[in-house]
Parts: structure tokens; sequence; C-alpha cells
């Protein structure tokens, strides 16, 4: 049996837990940076990074059973694998409900926020819409739009991390007014959490990014 096949054998008889174990990981792999790749399948709760005698392993516990499980599942049908800085990242269910002394990433301020905009699918809500909505706060340097097992989701840059806070603080929660969305779509919230990115890589204009 090869290693890969074994890898995913023992992934899908594990017990399932909030609390991932991530094995394979660059020396001083940050936390940003470890939910930068965890957050598109739901909130990252807390992460404790360095950990092992060469200080390459590190768990993330999510808010949900099921954002953990999702993330494990499509990485185990994947042809892609996780990665970090390029490296190849294993990923199993830990044997730990709970992470003590940890990190919680999506609460480091930073210049550049993740919004999961719920109830919504792709193109219910444009990039116009969304660039009106958070350029309220100031000035959008960068916005890209796509989908991930969390759902359809987006990055805002802004100049500075307290521009970025006042809308995050504002707009988190929130609902995009009623008016600016198609008649078909119900209320859709606003889940936002700040990014491990400083400067997004736009590659051209078009109606998913700018």
């Amino acid at each position: 049996m090869s290693s890969s096949k074994q890898q995913q054998q023992f992934r899908c008889t594990q017990i399932p837990s909030k609390v991932l174990h991530f094995r394979n990981l660059p020396w001083e792999c940050s936390d940003e940076e470890l939910a930068d790749l965890c957050s598109p399948f739901g909130k990252v709760m807390s992460t404790k990074c360095n950990v092992g005698v060469n200080q390459n392993q590190a768990f993330v516990q999510f808010a949900e059973l099921n954002q953990a499980i999702s993330m494990v599942s499509y990485y185990a049908s994947s042809s892609e694998p996780a990665q970090v800085r390029g490296k190849t990242v294993y990923i199993q269910y830990s044997n730990r409900h709970h992470i003590v002394n940890s990190n919680s990433p999506g609460d480091i301020p930073g210049n550049v926020l993740l919004v999961t905009i719920e109830g919504v699918e792709a193109g219910d809500v444009s990039i116009d819409v969304i660039h009106l909505v958070f350029s309220a706060f100031g000035f959008v340097h960068k916005l890209a739009t796509f989908e991930k097992t969390a759902g359809f989701q987006a990055l805002i840059q802004y100049t500075d991390a307290e521009t970025a806070a006042s809308a995050k603080d504002s707009l988190d929660g929130r609902s995009i007014p009623r008016y600016l969305l198609p008649e078909h779509v119900g209320a859709c919230n606003l889940r936002i959490s700040y990014s491990a990115h400083r400067d997004l890589n736009i590659k051209f204009q078009s109606n998913r990014s700018r």
C-alpha cells in the first residue's frame, strides 16, 4: 500500500475532533499562516504552532466539528495537497478536543480582512456591492472573491490595520442592506476575521477581483 493511501485510510478511520493535528510544517510556521490555510473551511478558534522536537507540527481548533471534518475530507479526496510555503502538510484528527495555551490568529489585527458572506452563492453578491459596503470605512486598495468549502468569501485590503479594524467592528455579524441584493436572496450575514495576508496578489481585473 502506498504511503498516500495509508495516510488517507488512517485519517478516515480516526475519531473526528474539532482539533486537527498538522505535520511536516515549515520550521517556525506562524499562527497566521496556519489560520490562512484553515479559515476557508470555518472559524478558527485557536492555534498552537511549533510543536514537537523539530517544531514542525501544530494544532488548530475549529469552532464546529463539521468544519474540521470538512477540511480533512477535502484534502483526503483532493488531488492538490495542503501546502504552507510550498511544502506539503499532512492533516489528521487530534485525540484532544481543545487546545491549551493557544493563540487566536483571526483576532490578530491586520490590514486585510477575510469576509465570509453567509446565505449566498457566487454571483448573488457582485464585487461592486462588496466594494460599496466596505469602501464606506476607507479606501479599498484590492478586493478578491472566491468560493471555498466555507462558502462565498472575499479578501478586502485596506491601507492600514486601523481602517480594517473599523470596518470589522462595524460589519461583523451584520447583513448587507436588502436593497443591494437580488430579490431571490434573503438575509446574508457577514462573518469577518483578519487575514494573514498583507498585500493581495491581484493579477487582473475581473468580476471576481480588482
